[in-house]
């Protein structure tokens, strides 16, 4: 109908950090209830499972979502929903190397973040054993899980910054693009 009117909703000059946020706040409740049930920060035991899945997802969408302003504008929503959910899927690699790790098959050698986070697992390595820390402590092992989650975090941004910057040099915008919401007339 032409003579339709859509407004749309205003948008937070905050809308950027909230994703970031939502990760930290998921990094830290992971990291309370593992305290909680285990004692000790670190390993947490199996009952904490669900939890620990729930937090991978929150952190794999939250990387997807913080670089998402570099489409905003440069394609139609329903692209930029399209391409979240891809770069979602693309963490599925990082979650393999996150949960798949020599330390823990039998006999396996000492962790590495770069095992768990292969991107920028071997800076934190570095950061690590920069440290007067000594394996096996609980300062050692609450570094080496925020660590961990960071760089997982992060890996999921990269992948997302890749895809989204790929997307945003492929798509031009077609003759009747409109906004969310917007009919082409």
């Amino acid at each position: 109908m032409p003579g339709n009117v859509i407004i749309s909703l205003p948008r937070s000059r905050l809308r950027p950090v909230i994703p970031p946020l939502v990760a930290v706040v998921a990094c830290a409740a992971w990291a309370c209830i593992a305290v909680t049930v285990s004692g000790t920060p670190g390993p947490a035991p199996q009952s904490v499972l669900p939890v620990f899945v729930i937090v991978i997802v929150t952190l794999a969408v939250a990387g997807a979502a913080t670089p998402l302003p570099l489409i905003a504008g440069g394609v139609p929503v329903r692209r930029q929903r399209q391409a979240m959910l891809v770069a979602v899927a693309a963490s599925v690699p990082f979650v393999a190397a996150l949960l798949i790790n020599p330390d823990q098959w039998v006999e396996g050698s000492t962790p590495l973040l770069a095992d768990r986070v292969p991107v920028f697992g071997w800076l934190f390595d570095g950061i690590m054993s920069a440290l007067p820390l000594t394996a096996d402590t609980p300062a050692y092992s609450l570094l080496f899980s925020a660590l961990t989650d960071l760089g997982f975090y992060l890996e999921c941004v990269l992948a997302a910054t890749v895809l989204y910057a790929a997307l945003r040099v492929t798509a031009a915008p077609g003759p009747g693009f409109r906004e969310e919401g917007r009919p082409e007339e």
